[in-house]
């Protein structure tokens, strides 16, 4: 875990100074540029009884091109029995976070927080449902991000535009598919599967409306088995409404013949 901190802070250091990385002649593709998606983010644990068909609910989104979803895995069901294979101790710093602003006294599992700004119960279909169509009626302002693989780099383009506050911008690396045989705990004898685990996250930048090129080094996030990466634009400090938001696979070029 330690090393995954470290990894955390070097990409940091790199972002926010503007830091290039030698790139490859392989090139994978850049995301395509439109609207931003609304990100529905899950926060579950594979020691909750209750998480398998919220995790069935978030995997029916993940294809929707309009919405970006993401696994964030919590340690704090691992008294149970079961020690969550992916959790990190951040990612319910997160959900707690997000739970003071939205006026909640706590946490629990399942929970799906949709683009900062609402939340639900994780596995309620209807309700995810009708929060999705509020979201998709308010019309968001959204900001575009543009992403760019090129090789072991990844270029990432902001605008100039109005803001009206700073705005954290956030890396997330991620795995699209993972599935985990669980031996303990409420579980206990299940294969569950994940899709878009997070794997690694921390703010790069603080941004204020200015046009910006980060350059990002992709070798981290396949380091900590990620395949995809993505950008998340962010008020009240990281934890407020997200106002723009993609992202892109990262795998690793195939080698040539």
């Amino acid at each position: 875990m330690k090393a995954m901190y470290r990894i955390r802070r070097i990409l940091r250091a790199a972002a926010c100074a503007g830091l290039a990385v030698t790139a490859t002649a392989a090139t994978l593709p850049a995301a395509a540029e439109g609207p931003s998606p609304t990100v529905v983010e899950l926060f579950t644990s594979q020691g909750c009884s209750s998480c398998p068909p919220a995790d069935a609910a978030l995997a029916s989104l993940r294809d929707h091109p309009d919405i970006l979803t993401l696994t964030w895995p919590v340690d704090y069901w691992d008294r149970l029995g079961w020690q969550d294979t992916f959790a990190e101790p951040n990612n319910a710093v997160r959900q707690t976070a997000y739970n003071k602003r939205l006026g909640r006294g706590g946490v629990y599992t399942p929970q799906m927080v949709f683009d900062g700004v609402d939340e639900c119960v994780g596995s309620d279909r209807t309700h995810i449902r009708d929060l999705l169509e509020k979201l998709k009626a308010g019309q968001q302002t959204h900001v575009p991000v543009a992403l760019k693989a090129n090789g072991d780099d990844l270029t990432v383009d902001l605008p100039a535009t109005e803001t009206g506050a700073e705005i954290a911008v956030r890396l997330v690396w991620y795995l699209s598919d993972a599935t985990v045989e669980i031996g303990d705990g409420e579980n206990a004898g299940r294969t569950l599967h994940y899709t878009n685990v997070v794997r690694g996250s921390d703010i790069i930048a603080d941004w204020k409306g200015d046009a910006r090129q980060l350059k990002l080094d992709l070798a981290a996030g396949r380091a900590l088995g990620a395949d995809h990466a993505a950008i998340l634009l962010q008020k009240g400090y990281g934890h407020g409404p997200i106002v723009g938001s993609a992202s892109i696979e990262i795998a690793a070029p195939a080698a040539n013949p």
